[in-house]
């Protein structure tokens, strides 16, 4: 996300925060066993920070060291403009200076979720500044005062800040402080006098109704008020001060008879800075070598795993400052683009690397010469825009080849048209012979000789019916009298035979007409080929 990571290390804690820091160390490491034994010391915590500070190197990740608090710090540079937030769960950060926090911040990607509280945001909201939250924290108790001032509670502390409608909390512990010395003479007490029911200003109904009311600036009877109507006499204006300083007089009674109150030494701890005015490191190139080292020892980490790791780490920042415009032998070089990727939603690619200096492949697996990562697309383009064009170049070629072998195939449509003028063709073919066979008749003069005209259109009708015959599949039956036939005679006489004899041909037929047909039939039929007893013609596609 373009966000660059300052990490602040913790100095010396301040001596107020010696009780604090006591029972902690209690709660993490159990009881003291040495009776005197220092329990304000970092030292364990000094250790693991030490660990922190290594790793940090290795990565290149930039870091300072606080003199006090690391929250002081924090909040030292955000006030100063050098970091744009700060991200810790310490509320004291606030009390320090600090203008934007992020609290409740976890390295979940599935559900990124995090609180942000801005100065300006809570003055709005709570009307507190920074002065309001150092005296919430006087009262309310903090690291430096864990138990606060006894008796207050949270809802109490804000309607105090409520009614002091903007003016400075600490300004007026100190008031307080000398109310309470002077508080040993007796209150001003005034006494209640009669009110109107109708205008709610001293002096009785009646008395009114005669002289008048001066309130009202009548000399007879008085102009009606609502109930709400504040009166302005004495008694209720004391009334007014008496109810809207309750509440401060409850909390400042307990906080004078606290001891040390106003604790001007917390205070001052979070209103003076002791940090001073630091220039913070750019980020550096991550360190392959130190890593595995590190890893190795203080995780445990295989080194395969280690450079796997931090390889992602690598290209990214070579790609960042090629993008700057910074290019040098060190970086790492992109030896071409596989292909493009989808991750996270991101248009990505996926990238072969030469393999960086002390990289260490798993020992099961075959050594490469390259790497693999997926990259930004956008990052990686601007970091390396001649591998980029070159893998674009080589894109198009592929499209282009592809296009021509689409060209050169017949088309889809083509194809379907060709399927269907042969299925139209077939289906004018799909004839069948409906010549079953007739029974012989005993003789051929008992068929009526039909008048000459017709017998020559039936000539006609029976010759076209034979070529048709001829061009297309038709099953064909033995007769069962070609059993009789000797084997040796041809196809084309056994078909002379056929159509002479008139019991093969329809009742319509004559013999004169199927003699006569049979000259211009059989050479149109090409049967000499066909071997009658084993084929069997089918009509079907």
């Amino acid at each position: 996300m373009g966000i660059k990571l300052v990490f602040v290390m913790e100095g010396e804690a301040p001596k107020l925060k010696a009780d604090t820091m006591s029972k902690r160390n209690e709660m993490r490491y159990g009881p003291l066993k040495k009776v005197g034994a220092a329990r304000t010391g970092r030292s364990l915590f000094k250790t693991i920070l030490k660990e922190c500070l290594e790793l940090l190197e290795c990565l290149g990740v930039p870091w300072v060291q606080a003199a006090g608090e690391a929250e002081a710090m924090c909040a030292y540079l955000n006030a100063k403009g050098h970091v744009d937030g700060c991200i810790t769960n310490d509320g004291d950060v606030f009390l320090y200076g600090a203008q934007t926090v992020y609290r409740n911040f976890a390295m979940n990607a599935k559900d990124p979720l995090l609180d942000c509280y801005t100065m300006s945001s809570i003055k709005e909201k709570l009307g507190c500044d920074r002065e309001s939250l150092i005296g919430l924290a006087v009262l309310l108790g903090c690291d430096y005062l864990p138990k606060g001032v006894p008796g207050v509670g949270k809802e109490q502390a804000l309607k105090l800040i409520e009614t002091l409608r903007g003016q400075n909390l600490l300004q007026r512990f100190e008031q307080w402080k000398e109310q309470f010395q002077c508080d040993k003479n007796p209150p001003l007490v005034v006494k209640r006098v009669v009110h109107c029911s109708e205008c709610h200003h001293p002096g009785s109904y009646k008395e009114h109704e005669h002289s008048g009311c001066k309130f009202c600036e009548s000399t007879r009877s008085c102009k009606p008020n609502d109930s709400k109507y504040s009166c302005p006499c004495e008694w209720h204006r004391l009334e007014r001060v008496k109810q809207a300083s309750a509440v401060e007089d409850n909390i400042r009674k307990k906080a004078n008879s606290c001891e040390g109150f106003p604790f001007s030494e917390v205070i001052q701890e979070f209103l003076v800075n002791k940090n001073k005015l630091i220039k913070i490191k750019e980020c550096q190139r991550p360190n392959l070598l130190s890593f595995q080292i590190f890893a190795s020892e203080k995780m445990e980490w295989p080194k395969h795993y280690a450079c796997k790791k931090l390889l992602v780490l690598l290209t990214r920042y070579d790609m960042i400052q090629r993008k700057s415009g910074y290019i040098d032998a060190k970086q790492l070089q992109a030896k071409r683009v596989v292909k493009t990727r989808v991750k996270h939603g991101i248009p990505c690619f996926e990238i072969e690397w030469q393999k960086p200096e002390h990289y260490v492949d798993a020992e099961d697996e075959p050594a490469e010469l390259f790497v693999v990562t997926v990259e930004e697309e956008s990052l990686f383009q601007a970091a390396y825009p001649d591998v980029v064009a070159l893998y674009q170049v080589e894109k198009s070629e592929v499209l282009k080849k592809k296009q021509k072998n689409r060209k050169d195939r017949p088309k889809e449509k083509e194809l379907s048209n060709v399927c269907d003028e042969v299925s139209d063709l077939l289906s004018q073919m799909n004839l069948k012979s409906r010549c079953g066979i007739l029974p012989v008749q005993d003789s051929l003069s008992d068929i009526e000789s039909p008048p000459e005209d017709q017998i020559r259109q039936r000539s006609t009708e029976s010759k076209g019916l034979a070529l048709a015959a001829a061009s297309c599949v038709t099953t064909v039956q033995k007769p069962a009298s070609a059993a009789d036939l000797t084997l040796t005679a041809s196809p084309y006489s056994l078909l002379q035979s056929t159509l002479a004899d008139s019991s093969v041909l329809p009742a319509q037929f004559t013999k004169n007409s199927g003699i006569s047909s049979s000259s211009s039939v059989t050479p149109g039929l090409q049967l000499s080929s066909i071997h009658w007893e084993e084929t069997f013609f089918s009509a079907s596609p």
